[in-house]
C-alpha cells in the first residue's frame, strides 16, 4: 500500500491480481451505496505495464489493536456497539448479482479468503451453503466425534450475507477517543454464510482474550457450534 498526497492510497500488485482489485473496488462501491459504514471510497482500478492498481481514499485513525490495552471498558463497549451497528448494515445489503453462485465475491467471481488457501490460486464460488461446507471438509480425516460436530453445525440453514471476512485488529480503525473511525481492507469481502464473519474474527486473534470476550462474542450471540467446527477445520486445513 502506497500513501499518496490528498489523502489517497494506492495498492499495487501483479496484473494477475487485477480481478481481486476489481472485486474490492466493487465492494467499496456497494458500501457507499447501501450503508453508512466508514470505509474508503474506491476511485478506480486499472492495469498498467504488467501491474494492477487500486486507488482509494484514506481514513483517520489507527488499528484498534494498538489501543486495545489502554481503552477503558466504557470505550471498548462503545466501540463494540458501533461495530455491531455497522455489521447489521453490512449484513442487510441486498444481493443484486444475477448469478447461480450465492457464495462469491462482490462481482460474482471467486472468493478470496486467507482461511482458505485454495482461494488464493483458484476461482472458488459455490451454489449453496451445503456445497461450501462440503468443500471445507473435503479430504480431511475425522473421527466419529468430529463428524458429529461438523454435521450438527453444517446442517443449520444459514442465510448468505455480505461479509467483510477479514475483521482483524488492524482493519478496524479507532480515533483518539476509542470510537470506530473506519473499517478497511475489503479485498476478502463477498457473500458468505452468516456465521463466517464471526468465525473469521476468531481466526487470527485467539490470543487477544479481551477482544474476543468483550467485543466479538458480544456482537455475535450464536454460531458457537460453527466456531468449534471452524476451529477444528482451520487446524486441519492449512490456509496457504
Amino acid at each position: 500500500m502506497h500513501r499518496l498526497p490528498f489523502n489517497l492510497y494506492l495498492r499495487k500488485a501483479h496484473q494477475n491480481w487485477a480481478p481481486r482489485h476489481q472485486a474490492e473496488l466493487r465492494a467499496l462501491q456497494i458500501l457507499q451505496t447501501y450503508t453508512h459504514i466508514p470505509a474508503p471510497i474506491g476511485i478506480d482500478a486499472v492495469q498498467y505495464r504488467g501491474s494492477s492498481y487500486l486507488l482509494m481514499t484514506g481514513l483517520h485513525g489507527c488499528g484498534i489493536g494498538q489501543r486495545l490495552a489502554t481503552m477503558t471498558d466504557r470505550q471498548l463497549d462503545a466501540a463494540a456497539q458501533d461495530l455491531k451497528g455497522y455489521l447489521a448494515e453490512l449484513r442487510s445489503i441486498p444481493n443484486t448479482i444475477n448469478s447461480p453462485f450465492c457464495i462469491c465475491n462482490p462481482l460474482g467471481g471467486g472468493i478470496l479468503d486467507w482461511r482458505i488457501g485454495d482461494s488464493q490460486r483458484q476461482q472458488l464460488r459455490f451454489r449453496t451453503g451445503t456445497e461450501f461446507s462440503q468443500f471445507l471438509t473435503n479430504d480431511l480425516p475425522f473421527d466419529d466425534d468430529a463428524r458429529r460436530q461438523i454435521s450438527k453445525a453444517h446442517s443449520v440453514k444459514h442465510d448468505i450475507v455480505f461479509t467483510h471476512a477479514d475483521l482483524n485488529l488492524r482493519n478496524i480503525l479507532v480515533d483518539e477517543m476509542g470510537r470506530i473511525s473506519g473499517i478497511v481492507d475489503w479485498e476478502c469481502a463477498g457473500w458468505y454464510p452468516e456465521y463466517w464473519e464471526y468465525t473469521k474474527m476468531h481466526f487470527m486473534v485467539r490470543v487477544t482474550d479481551r477482544w474476543i470476550a468483550d467485543v466479538v462474542d458480544q456482537i455475535f450471540l450464536g454460531y458457537r457450534d460453527e466456531l468449534v467446527v471452524e476451529d477444528m477445520l482451520a487446524a486441519m486445513a492449512p490456509s496457504w
